[in-house]
Protein backbone atom coordinates (compact mmCIF):
# COMPACT_ATOMS: atom_id res chain seq x y z
CA UNK A 1 0.00 0.00 0.00
CA UNK A 2 1.48 3.30 -0.98
CA UNK A 3 1.31 5.90 1.74
CA UNK A 4 -1.70 8.04 0.91
CA UNK A 5 -1.38 11.79 0.70
CA UNK A 6 -2.40 13.04 4.14
CA UNK A 7 -3.08 16.61 5.13
CA UNK A 8 -3.27 18.16 8.55
CA UNK A 9 -5.65 21.07 8.99
CA UNK A 10 -4.83 23.08 12.13
CA UNK A 11 -7.18 25.76 13.47
CA UNK A 12 -5.70 28.40 15.78
CA UNK A 13 -6.96 31.61 17.36
CA UNK A 14 -5.45 34.81 16.00
CA UNK A 15 -4.69 37.36 18.74
CA UNK A 16 -7.07 40.30 18.81
CA UNK A 17 -5.43 43.43 17.43
CA UNK A 18 -5.26 46.48 19.62
CA UNK A 19 -7.91 48.91 18.57
CA UNK A 20 -10.50 46.26 17.73
CA UNK A 21 -12.91 47.80 20.17
CA UNK A 22 -16.02 45.80 21.00
CA UNK A 23 -14.75 42.55 19.53
CA UNK A 24 -14.42 39.69 22.02
CA UNK A 25 -13.74 36.67 19.82
CA UNK A 26 -10.55 36.20 17.83
CA UNK A 27 -10.36 35.35 14.16
CA UNK A 28 -9.45 31.77 13.33
CA UNK A 29 -6.38 30.95 11.29
CA UNK A 30 -6.50 27.75 9.22
CA UNK A 31 -3.16 26.21 8.26
CA UNK A 32 -3.00 23.19 5.97
CA UNK A 33 0.16 21.16 5.59
CA UNK A 34 1.19 17.79 4.25
CA UNK A 35 2.07 15.15 6.82
CA UNK A 36 5.51 13.61 6.40
CA UNK A 37 6.08 9.87 6.32
CA UNK A 38 8.94 8.54 8.47
CA UNK A 39 10.25 5.08 7.57
CA UNK A 40 11.29 2.86 10.50
CA UNK A 41 12.81 -0.63 10.67
CA UNK A 42 14.11 -0.47 7.11
CA UNK A 43 10.71 0.52 5.73
CA UNK A 44 8.73 -2.24 7.48
CA UNK A 45 6.91 0.39 9.56
CA UNK A 46 5.87 3.89 8.55
CA UNK A 47 4.94 6.57 11.07
CA UNK A 48 3.05 9.73 10.17
CA UNK A 49 2.94 12.21 13.06
CA UNK A 50 -0.37 14.06 13.25
CA UNK A 51 0.45 16.30 16.20
CA UNK A 52 2.15 16.71 19.54
CA UNK A 53 1.27 18.40 22.83
CA UNK A 54 4.30 19.33 24.93
CA UNK A 55 2.22 19.28 28.12
CA UNK A 56 -1.25 18.59 29.47
CA UNK A 57 -3.30 20.65 29.87
CA UNK A 58 -2.28 21.78 26.42
CA UNK A 59 -1.43 25.33 25.47
CA UNK A 60 -3.08 26.61 22.33
CA UNK A 61 -0.32 29.19 21.84
CA UNK A 62 2.27 28.74 19.10
CA UNK A 63 3.27 25.41 17.61
CA UNK A 64 4.46 22.19 19.21
CA UNK A 65 7.67 20.54 17.97
CA UNK A 66 7.79 16.97 16.74
CA UNK A 67 9.27 14.23 18.88
CA UNK A 68 10.14 10.55 19.06
CA UNK A 69 7.66 7.91 20.17
CA UNK A 70 7.03 9.50 23.57
CA UNK A 71 7.00 13.27 24.09
CA UNK A 72 8.10 13.82 27.72
CA UNK A 73 5.22 15.39 29.64
CA UNK A 74 3.02 15.45 26.56
CA UNK A 75 1.07 13.60 23.89
CA UNK A 76 1.93 12.41 20.37
CA UNK A 77 -0.63 11.42 17.75
CA UNK A 78 0.51 9.59 14.63
CA UNK A 79 -0.36 6.94 12.07
CA UNK A 80 1.57 3.66 12.06
CA UNK A 81 1.71 1.55 8.91
CA UNK A 82 3.13 -1.97 9.15
CA UNK A 83 4.33 -3.71 5.98
CA UNK A 84 3.06 -7.16 4.95
CA UNK A 85 5.02 -9.89 6.75
CA UNK A 86 6.83 -7.40 9.00
CA UNK A 87 7.12 -7.20 12.79
CA UNK A 88 8.49 -4.67 15.25
CA UNK A 89 10.95 -5.65 17.97
CA UNK A 90 9.51 -6.53 21.39
CA UNK A 91 9.59 -3.24 23.27
CA UNK A 92 8.25 -1.13 26.10
CA UNK A 93 7.85 2.64 26.19
CA UNK A 94 7.08 4.68 29.28
CA UNK A 95 3.68 5.70 28.01
CA UNK A 96 0.01 4.90 27.82
CA UNK A 97 -0.84 4.19 24.18
CA UNK A 98 -4.23 4.06 22.51
CA UNK A 99 -3.82 2.33 19.15
CA UNK A 100 -6.86 2.16 16.85
CA UNK A 101 -6.76 -0.19 13.86
CA UNK A 102 -7.97 1.61 10.73
CA UNK A 103 -7.10 -0.94 8.07
CA UNK A 104 -5.84 -4.54 8.08
CA UNK A 105 -5.46 -7.13 10.85
CA UNK A 106 -2.31 -6.66 12.94
CA UNK A 107 -1.24 -9.12 15.63
CA UNK A 108 -0.30 -7.77 19.05
CA UNK A 109 2.38 -9.97 20.63
CA UNK A 110 2.98 -10.04 24.41
CA UNK A 111 5.07 -12.31 26.68
CA UNK A 112 2.97 -15.08 28.29
CA UNK A 113 4.77 -14.93 31.62
CA UNK A 114 7.49 -13.04 33.43
CA UNK A 115 10.92 -13.33 31.83
CA UNK A 116 14.50 -12.14 32.04
CA UNK A 117 16.69 -10.28 29.57
CA UNK A 118 20.25 -11.34 28.72
CA UNK A 119 22.43 -9.59 26.14
CA UNK A 120 19.47 -7.52 24.95
CA UNK A 121 17.32 -10.58 24.20
CA UNK A 122 14.18 -11.67 26.03
CA UNK A 123 14.11 -15.17 27.46
CA UNK A 124 10.39 -15.93 27.59
CA UNK A 125 8.42 -19.15 27.61
CA UNK A 126 6.10 -18.24 24.80
CA UNK A 127 3.94 -15.34 23.73
CA UNK A 128 0.27 -14.50 23.47
CA UNK A 129 -0.89 -13.31 20.06
CA UNK A 130 -4.00 -11.16 19.81
CA UNK A 131 -5.35 -10.41 16.34
CA UNK A 132 -6.98 -7.00 16.04
CA UNK A 133 -9.55 -6.01 13.44
CA UNK A 134 -10.45 -2.61 11.98
CA UNK A 135 -12.11 -0.56 14.70
CA UNK A 136 -10.39 -2.43 17.56
CA UNK A 137 -8.38 -0.37 20.05
CA UNK A 138 -5.35 -1.62 21.97
CA UNK A 139 -4.57 0.21 25.21
CA UNK A 140 -0.90 -0.34 26.03
CA UNK A 141 0.19 0.76 29.50
CA UNK A 142 3.98 0.58 29.72
CA UNK A 143 4.14 -3.14 28.94
CA UNK A 144 6.37 -5.24 26.67
CA UNK A 145 4.77 -5.79 23.30
CA UNK A 146 5.43 -6.12 19.59
CA UNK A 147 3.33 -5.65 16.47
CA UNK A 148 3.27 -8.14 13.61
CA UNK A 149 1.54 -8.17 10.25
CA UNK A 150 1.02 -11.76 9.16
CA UNK A 151 -1.00 -10.79 6.09
CA UNK A 152 -0.14 -9.76 2.55
CA UNK A 153 -1.64 -6.26 2.95
CA UNK A 154 -0.39 -3.18 4.78
CA UNK A 155 -1.82 -2.46 8.24
CA UNK A 156 -2.75 1.12 9.18
CA UNK A 157 -3.27 2.22 12.80
CA UNK A 158 -3.72 5.54 14.58
CA UNK A 159 -1.72 5.89 17.81
CA UNK A 160 -2.22 8.37 20.64
CA UNK A 161 0.86 8.11 22.89
CA UNK A 162 0.66 9.79 26.31
CA UNK A 163 3.75 10.22 28.48
CA UNK A 164 3.40 8.23 31.72
CA UNK A 165 5.22 7.46 34.92
CA UNK A 166 7.18 4.20 34.70
CA UNK A 167 5.46 1.06 35.97
CA UNK A 168 7.16 -0.43 39.02
CA UNK A 169 7.93 -4.04 39.90
CA UNK A 170 9.46 -5.66 42.95
CA UNK A 171 12.54 -7.75 42.17
CA UNK A 172 14.25 -9.50 45.11
CA UNK A 173 12.53 -7.19 47.64
CA UNK A 174 13.63 -4.10 45.71
CA UNK A 175 11.27 -1.84 43.75
CA UNK A 176 12.48 -1.06 40.24
CA UNK A 177 11.05 1.16 37.54
CA UNK A 178 10.35 -0.32 34.11
CA UNK A 179 11.96 2.11 31.69
CA UNK A 180 11.98 2.14 27.91
CA UNK A 181 13.38 -1.10 26.48
CA UNK A 182 13.89 -2.44 22.97
CA UNK A 183 14.84 -6.11 22.69
CA UNK A 184 16.77 -7.70 19.87
CA UNK A 185 15.02 -10.25 17.73
CA UNK A 186 16.30 -13.80 18.03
Amino acid sequence: MAAPHRRRIVLSNVPLKSGESGKTEPAVEVITDDLKVEELFEGALRRVTVGTLPSVPASNEGTAPGSGIVLPGGVNVYFLELAPGAATPMHRTVSSDYVVVNEGTPTLITPKSSFSVADGKGNWDGVDETVLNPGDTAVQRGSMHAWSNKTDKWVRMLAVVVDAKPAKVTVNSKTEELGESWLQTA
